[in-house]
């Protein structure tokens, strides 16, 4: 899945010959407090409400404003790298463009939100399990092995890295909601499972607070 797959079209830009009055204006009607800013459909930025009122500009075109940001991602770039563009500069959306930096849409957090849960099989039946072991330790191939030795298969898996630290955490969701046989099966080969979520009730639980964590990783 691709940036172009999930634009939200509803999302209006903004030209650089707007006031920036209008611009908040729309920015109420649309309840953004972001928006893309174009010039003869070419991407040139984008413009936040606090911005505009930081520099008390209102009556003023937004081509007086001076340099804007300009976080962009190509329409064929994966998603996975729309979440890295919105996380790093803390975006509630994302312009898109082409090769030849014309303007295609913006992607919003709900539109991200979405997509990431259709890959990663969120609403999948099954259990979690989340595995703590060292950088050097991993093996995929080898957990996937264990783990589908206990008539289970691997639906998805997510690593999580730390700062200044050779540990690290591998998430599994698989395929089976009985998951104690594969968790005992793990801790025979010396794996670490830190925690397990089983039914339905605790997945919703463990994929709610993965989703408050992302919303706020995104200040939204």
């Amino acid at each position: 899945m691709t940036a172009e797959d999930i634009i939200d079209s509803s999302i209006p830009s903004v030209t650089t010959e707007y006031s920036c009055s209008r611009v908040l204006s729309l920015m109420d009607t649309f309840k953004m407090s972001y928006l893309p800013v174009t010039e003869n459909n070419i991407y040139i930025g984008i413009i936040s409400e606090d911005e505009i009122y930081d520099k008390e500009m209102f009556d003023e075109p937004l081509k007086d404003f001076g340099v804007l940001k300009s976080p962009y991602v190509g329409a064929s770039q994966h998603i996975f790298d729309v979440l890295a563009v919105a996380s790093h500069f803390s975006l509630p959306i994302v312009p898109v463009i082409n090769s030849e930096r014309k303007y295609l849409g913006c992607i919003t957090s709900a539109k991200l939100l979405e997509a990431l849960a259709k890959i990663t099989n969120v609403n999948a039946k099954g259990a979690v399990l989340v595995l703590e072991m060292g950088i050097h330790d991993y093996s995929m191939s080898e957990i996937a092995r264990i783990v589908e030795s206990e008539n289970a298969k691997i639906i998805s898996s997510y690593i999580t890295e730390y700062e200044d630290s050779t540990r690290m955490d591998v998430t599994l969701v698989v395929n089976r909601t009985e998951i104690s046989p594969v968790v005992k099966s793990l801790e025979r080969y010396g794996y670490k499972v830190n925690a397990f979520f089983s039914g339905s009730n605790m997945i919703d639980d463990f994929y709610r607070d993965r989703y408050e964590l992302l919303m706020n990783y995104m200040k939204i």
